[in-house]
């Protein structure tokens, strides 16, 4: 008795069942039932007798009861978390911007040549006409005066921007030439800040903070950056070989400067493209044969660019005579610095003057001397006639090692 009413108990305590819903799954009958006499009734063992008898067996689903809560969903998706993958947005697709190659290579282009050779051949006139009148217009509003040589020149770039570039070629050059960059206390470096020294009241140009450095290399060379940033390289010491000398090297370097060739040099750019634009459609509309870019090149370099870096050249080396005749250094060494220089490049090829950049040494040395005149009453106008009677009493006194040679 005791038995089947704890049965009973058990019964009313279990989660009631929703067989209609439960997944079922198979099951190997039973043989043959247990014995009546370990059920309570016959009703408990019918019951059991029908449950065994199937081959299948259903998974019972618990009804919620009142003392049973579900979790809240953060928390559960915490304890058990679902791996789906992330969301894919559609990329925002831009106009003129794809990444797939094959439209790239299948897709057309807005005008064909046919068309664009057409509506240039059609307006070409206009469009030469609006080209030339807009080029001339901005050239002659950007005319200027450059100092001491008295030329004009068109010069569309302003001081920052020059100085901007400047900045980044230092930088350049210093991470370069850093190892070989001389320390302060080297004899070639106080040579070169000596000369610097006397050079600088006589350029005219107060608010540029002057830096000097000197690379340790056989190369040649010395040139100043927009920004008054000297380099000069050790192997052209042994050309100049004392202070007269170096000052004509350093005068024709500062003189760039003064004269702002750099900006000028970037603004020959600038009226350049329009005339390359017009060679261009003479090869678009047929009456170049194709070779309208050719010999526009030629033109524009051999014609324009290379005759214009000569001419600054030219420039340079009168502005910095006339600097280091102003400093009482003696001009008539200048000439002299560009024999020994023509004397160095005989020993290799030298470029024809009209494919290069810079003067022959020939025609640097007949102006230097043309110049000279102007160069000795500068200097004598400049009060240097007393210092140097008294530095050449001195030198006979002393002897030559006082005005710092290089040997």
């Amino acid at each position: 008795m005791f038995s089947r009413t704890l049965f009973r108990t058990f019964l009313r305590a279990s989660p009631r069942t929703i067989p209609r819903a439960a997944p079922c799954f198979p099951r190997a009958p039973i043989a043959s039932p247990p014995p009546l006499r370990q059920f309570p009734s016959q009703r408990f063992y019918a019951q059991y007798a029908r449950t065994t008898s199937r081959t299948t067996t259903c998974v019972p689903r618990a009804s919620i009861t009142s003392s049973f809560q579900p979790l809240p969903s953060k928390r559960f998706y915490a304890q058990y978390p679902r791996n789906y993958p992330p969301p894919r947005r559609p990329r925002k697709r831009i106009w003129g911007q794809t990444n797939h190659e094959e439209e790239l290579r299948n897709a057309k282009p807005l005008f064909s040549e046919q068309q664009l050779s057409g509506f240039l051949r059609n307006r070409l006139p206009i469009i030469v006409v609006i080209i030339i009148g807009g080029s001339t217009i901005f050239y002659f509003s950007n005319l200027e005066t450059v100092p001491v040589s008295g030329r004009r020149r068109f010069n569309c770039f302003s001081e920052e921007s020059v100085a901007e570039e400047g900045k980044m070629m230092y930088d350049m050059i210093m991470r370069e030439e850093r190892e070989r960059i001389l320390p302060d206390w080297d004899r070639r470096v106080r040579q070169v800040k000596r000369v610097m020294e006397r050079l600088i009241p006589a350029s005219g140009v107060s608010d540029v903070a002057w830096e000097v450095h000197v690379i340790d290399s056989p190369e040649r060379n010395a040139f100043v950056i927009p920004g008054g940033k000297v380099f000069v390289y050790t192997g052209i010491l042994p050309i100049t070989k004392n202070d007269d000398g170096l000052a004509a090297v350093l005068g024709h370097e500062i003189a760039h400067n003064v004269a702002r060739h750099q900006a000028e040099t970037l603004s020959s750019h600038v009226y350049l493209v329009p005339l390359r634009f017009l060679f261009i459609l003479g090869d678009y509309t047929g009456y170049t044969v194709g070779l309208g870019r050719f010999f526009g090149d030629l033109l524009l370099n051999y014609g324009i660019m290379l005759p214009s870096s000569r001419k600054q050249e030219n420039e340079a080396d009168y502005i910095g005579l006339m600097m280091m005749a102003k400093s009482c250094y003696d001009p008539s060494e200048a000439s002299r610095v560009w024999q020994r220089m023509e004397e160095v490049d005989k020993e290799g090829s030298e470029i024809p003057q009209w494919l290069s950049t810079h003067p022959s040494n020939s025609h640097r040395i007949e102006q230097m001397q043309k110049w000279l005149p102007e160069a000795e009453a500068a200097r004598s106008d400049s009060g240097c006639a007393i210092s140097l009677q008294q530095s050449k009493a001195f030198q006979d006194a002393v002897g030559s090692w006082a005005v710092g040679n290089w040997t």
